[in-house]
């Protein structure tokens, strides 16, 4: 069962890093045109927040927004782009920093709670927001920014070999779902418009240069 385990994680944390990085490399020059608002995608939505109670995504307004579909048991792409993210955050100026705000929605309703994504998301920036909800309307969310993902496989495989782990240490490896999802990080103007995306293989510099044009 070990090894059957073993695999699985394998196979997963290497198709979603697959995804990610390939994607980057594909489509990070074409999201440098100007970021010109992207019609028939996104949409207002309410989730469950990590920071306590529901939120709209109209509740941020006038900022910029930085949007990620994942789930805290991903062993590679979700950490590593929410670590690019920080990395990003930490070239820009505090007064820029009020400005944008990051959003992890979680795909993974069956394991991931406000609380435990508050935890996962303090281990990159304090300031990012989880969301999560009922499976129904975690796909309603993803449909409307066309985000597409999957369970890999209905049996669960233990999470303790996940790069970041949020755990109390001294108790058992806990099981999770493996999935596959899109790796794009949405980019919302202050008008909550679609404008583009950003992959963890896109540059810091172009990162900041396309956010510093929508402040």
């Amino acid at each position: 069962m070990t090894s059957i385990r073993h695999k699985h994680t394998r196979w997963g944390s290497l198709l979603c890093l697959g995804l990610g990085l390939g994607l980057g490399l594909v489509f990070s020059t074409a999201s440098w045109a100007g970021m010109p608002i992207l019609k028939g995608i996104g949409g207002d939505f309410s989730l469950q927040s990590s920071k306590g109670g529901e939120v709209q995504l109209s509740d941020f307004k006038d900022k910029v927004v930085m949007m990620f579909f994942g789930y805290t048991n991903c062993a590679d792409i979700c950490p590593t782009t929410m670590a690019h993210i920080s990395q990003l955050m930490h070239k820009l100026t505090q007064e820029q920093r009020s400005q944008i705000q990051v959003l992890f929605v979680s795909i993974d309703s069956d394991y991931d709670t406000p609380k435990h994504l508050n935890k996962y998301l303090s281990y990159f920036d304090p300031s990012f927001i989880g969301l999560v909800d009922s499976r129904e309307k975690i796909d309603k969310v993803a449909a409307l920014f066309k985000a597409d993902y999957v369970k890999l496989a209905d049996e669960k495989v233990t999470t303790e070999y996940k790069k970041l782990s949020v755990e109390d240490k001294n108790a058992p490896a806990q099981q999770g779902y493996l999935y596959s999802h899109t790796a794009k990080i949405y980019v919302l103007d202050g008008k909550q418009r679609v404008r583009g995306f950003f992959y963890t293989g896109t540059p810091l510099a172009e990162m900041q240069q396309q956010i510093e044009s929508l402040l």
